[in-house]
């Protein structure tokens, strides 16, 4: 798969504003400021932080995409940086 530059990334990003995850957590007010992509987990309420440079590497380096793999990446939050990317159709 080809992967896209990190400006396509972004855009693409930016147009999730919910997602829902492998398991069906919904995440409601999805948006990027600075270098970070933040949202809320609506079941609990919480907020989560997602570094983007961590999570456009992950996208780039990883072959198979899953919230196993992205640990390593965007540990304590690969539940939405997956539900993200599955919206924005990058995997």
């Amino acid at each position: 798969m080809i992967k896209i530059s990190k400006d396509e990334f972004l855009r693409k990003i930016q147009n999730v504003h919910y997602a829902i995850s492998v398991t069906g957590k919904k995440y409601s007010s999805i948006q990027i400021k600075g270098n970070e992509c933040s949202g809320i987990r609506e079941d609990t309420g919480k907020p989560f932080v997602i570094n983007i440079d961590n999570l456009y590497l992950a996208y780039k380096e990883l072959e198979h995409i899953n919230t196993k793999s992205l640990k390593k990446y965007v540990d304590r939050v690969q539940s939405p940086s997956l539900a993200i990317l599955m919206e924005a159709k990058l995997i």
